[in-house]
C-alpha cells in the first residue's frame, strides 16, 4: 500500500467490525468481519490512512517501535545477562545459565533475524524469563517497602506494558512491569514506592509530589534518569 508498505487483511470469524492495528514494528493489518470482502478492508485502510500514518509517527515520537535484534548481548537484570545466539536448531531455545549468571536465547542460524515471525518469538522466550524473574522478586519487594514506609495494596499484578512501569487502581491493586527487572536497584524501588504513593494519593498533584519527595528527596533526579530508559522490549 502507497505510503506504509504491505499491509496484512485478515478474516476473522467472530468479528463484527472492521479493524485496523499498528504494531510496534511499524507493520499494519486490517482484521475483517468473516462476511465482509477484502476490497471493503482495503477501502476502509484508506479511509483511515492519516490515524495509521499518525500512529506510526507517534509510536517513533515516543520511542516504542522495536530496534532490529542483533546477535550477542541484548541486556541486563538483577539476575542475569541475556544474549542472543545462533544455533543448529530449528527452533527458539532458551538456556538458563545461573552459575554464569546468563539467560541464552538461541534461534536458528539459518534464520533471518528481520523475518517478524522469529523475532516476535525471540521476544516471546525473553519476556517470559523476565516475567519469572519479576514474579519472584517484585511482588515481595513491594511489600517489603509497604511495609517499611507504612502502606498497604491488595493486590499486585505483572504485567507486560509498552507505556508505562506501573500503575494502581482506586481499589490499590498494583500493576508492575516486568521491564523493571532491567533497571537498577534504586529505580525499581522508586517506580513501586512511586505506585504506593498512588494508593493514598491517586493524582499526580502538589501532594503525590510533596509525599514522594519525603521519601525520595532527590526524585526529580530519578525522573531523569527514568527517561534513559523505556518500558518494552528491545
Amino acid at each position: 500500500m502507497d505510503g506504509i508498505g504491505e499491509v496484512q487483511l485478515i478474516r476473522k470469524a467472530r468479528l463484527n467490525r472492521l479493524r485496523i492495528s499498528v504494531k510496534s514494528t511499524g507493520a499494519v493489518s486490517v482484521s475483517i468481519p468473516w462476511l465482509f470482502s477484502f476490497s471493503r478492508g482495503e477501502a476502509f485502510l484508506e479511509e483511515k490512512m492519516e490515524w495509521v500514518i499518525n500512529t506510526r509517527l507517534k509510536l517513533e515520537k515516543q520511542g516504542l517501535t522495536r530496534k532490529s535484534l542483533m546477535p550477542g548481548y541484548l541486556f541486563s537484570t538483577r539476575n542475569f545477562k541475556y544474549h542472543l545466539s545462533p544455533s543448529e536448531s530449528d527452533r527458539i531455545e532458551v538456556q538458563v545459565r545461573p552459575e554464569e549468571q546468563s539467560v541464552v536465547i538461541g534461534y536458528p542460524g539459518m534464520a533471518s533475524l528481520q523475518n517478524p515471525e522469529i523475532s516476535d518469538k525471540i521476544r516471546f522466550a525473553v519476556e517470559g524469563v523476565l516475567r519469572y524473574e519479576a514474579k519472584r522478586y517484585l511482588p515481595g519487594r513491594t511489600r517489603e517497602l509497604a511495609q517499611q514506609l507504612g502502606y498497604s495494596f491488595k493486590a499486585i499484578t505483572i504485567k507486560n506494558n509498552k507505556t508505562n512501569w506501573g500503575s494502581c487502581s482506586g481499589l490499590k491493586n498494583i500493576n508492575l512491569n516486568l521491564h523493571l527487572m532491567r533497571l537498577p536497584d534504586r529505580l525499581i524501588d522508586y517506580i513501586i514506592v512511586h505506585e504506593l504513593v498512588h494508593t493514598k494519593i491517586p493524582n499526580h498533584g502538589a501532594s503525590f509530589k510533596g509525599k514522594l519527595k519525603s521519601h525520595y528527596p532527590d526524585s526529580d533526579e530519578l525522573d531523569k534518569a527514568m527517561k534513559k530508559f523505556r518500558p518494552g522490549l528491545i
